[in-house]
């Protein structure tokens, strides 16, 4: 069958015509040249030869080329598979990069989802954190009105017999007269010449630093502590606690006292301060910053003699003065300058660590300006180390300062425990006892009075004998 197409394929092309003129021009020269038999022979030899190589020639060029055509055929498939499967890994890798993106858009809008929550939970947290400090400030302001009533109750208690004598007012002598709280002598004033008649008190409550110059001319005229306190307390209600009055009371004592003794014309640099006079007349107009500046030197004086000082008991003596003074110092300037007071407080514990009183009053100054927590600390260090002997309005404070604490924390067995044992010194001095209407008429004179005698009432002070002014703790 393949030499059949193959002779077909030679009979058809012009491979075969050519071949069979080039035959038969071959002959013809054959013929020409070669016309004897043996000739004719060797001819036809050659020429079949010729003819058999030429057939073979083509037999091997159509396998050749049937080869060619066959592997182009075989190639051609794996050519298009190949092509096939790189346009499917293309559409795999579409596929894939497509899901990464649906994933990633998936965890996007988890995180948002997450973060929504997260936004409304804070929120949540910031209204409930906002709900419980209303309600701890309402606490706090109910547990405010209850010790308020408590102590309203507690005064009303105690003073039956003094609204009785202040109803009775108008049947009062009408001539006023200078009661002597300390001796209970009743002394003529001068304004019996004047014909002045009984005041008729109307409470008006006045800030602590306006009550000093009340205080020095009580001082003046010899009344005992216990009676200024009282009177004080009347004048400024709840603009003043208990234990500030009593503390500034002995402070500006001992003030009096340490001029008096010298103290302050024995500086170095005495002659750059304030004279005591010049300290004690605007001290009476509410500014204390003339006596700041002299209880400021002293402090550096012993501060500085302290250092100096090689052995350990005169030393610790040195800085207990200090402290003291630093006591001092705060009390007067906490009338017009809390942070102030609440720094020389901290000094006076430095320089003292066991001062009792120190630790009293920075707990006040802490409670005043909203230190909670410090203001706990140091009162409870008061009640720990405090001697009720030795301190006993300090402590008594403390009691009534903790009972406020405690009131407002719920517990109100601890916070009444702790209010009774507190009032009870602060009861048993009277200084929550309302003025007779006498006192009262008293008073209103005395403070009628004060500017004008202030100049007499500052030479008395400072010239008053050692041995009956406070000697200073």
């Amino acid at each position: 069958m393949i030499f059949k197409d193959i002779a077909l394929y030679l009979l058809t092309t012009r491979i075969g015509a050519a071949i069979t003129q080039n035959l038969s021009g071959m002959a013809g020269f054959f013929q020409k040249h070669f016309s004897g038999s043996d000739n004719l022979r060797v001819v036809s030899i050659i020429l079949l030869l010729l003819a058999f190589v030429l057939f073979l020639f083509l037999v091997v060029i159509l396998y050749i080329k049937s080869l060619l055509s066959f592997i182009k055929t075989d190639i051609s498939p794996s050519i298009h598979s190949s092509g096939e499967g790189s346009s499917s890994r293309l559409s795999d890798d579409l596929q894939n990069e497509k899901t990464k993106e649906e994933e990633l858009e998936k965890e996007l809008e988890k995180s948002r989802k997450l973060k929504i929550k997260e936004d409304i939970q804070n929120k949540q947290k910031r209204a409930q954190l906002k709900k419980q400090q209303e309600e701890k400030l309402l606490k706090e302001r109910k547990s405010q009105e209850n010790i308020e009533q408590i102590y309203q109750k507690s005064k009303i208690m105690e003073k039956p017999q003094s609204v009785f004598a202040l109803k009775q007012s108008e049947n009062r002598r009408k001539v006023a007269r200078d009661f002597n709280w300390r001796t209970d002598k009743v002394v003529e004033l001068d304004e019996i010449s004047a014909g002045i008649t009984s005041f008729r008190y109307e409470p008006t409550y006045k800030t602590l630093d306006s009550m000093t110059g009340l205080i020095l001319n009580m001082f003046s005229r010899n009344i005992d502590s216990g009676k200024i306190a009282q009177t004080i307390k009347v004048r400024c209600g709840d603009n003043a606690t208990e234990e500030d009055i009593i503390q500034l009371i002995d402070s500006m004592k001992n003030f009096i006292s340490l001029s008096n003794n010298g103290k302050f014309a024995n500086l170095p640099d005495a002659a750059y301060l304030p004279t005591p006079e010049e300290a004690l007349y605007n001290l009476a107009e509410g500014d204390s910053s003339y006596c700041l500046a002299m209880l400021e030197a002293l402090m550096n004086s012993n501060i500085d003699k302290g250092h100096n000082v090689k052995m350990v008991q005169k030393r610790d003596i040195a800085f207990m003065e200090a402290s003291n003074y630093a006591c001092t110092f705060g009390t007067l300037a906490s009338l017009t300058d809390k942070h102030l007071a609440v720094s020389s407080f901290e000094l006076a514990i430095e320089l003292s660590p066991k001062n009792v009183n120190a630790w009293s009053r920075v707990a006040d100054m802490y409670a005043s300006t909203s230190f909670d927590s410090k203001a706990i600390w140091a009162y409870q260090n008061v009640i720990n180390t405090g001697d009720e002997d030795i301190y006993p309005h300090q402590v008594a404070n403390a009691y009534m300062q903790m009972a406020k604490f405690h009131q407002a924390q719920g517990d109100m067995a601890k916070a009444n425990s702790l209010y009774a044992q507190g009032n009870e010194y602060f009861s048993s001095i009277g200084i929550n006892q309302d003025l007779t209407g006498k006192e009262h008429d008293i008073i209103n004179i005395i403070e009628s009075k004060q500017k004008e005698d202030l100049p007499e009432t500052i030479n008395k002070l400072l010239n008053i004998s050692r041995q009956r002014q406070a000697s200073y703790g």
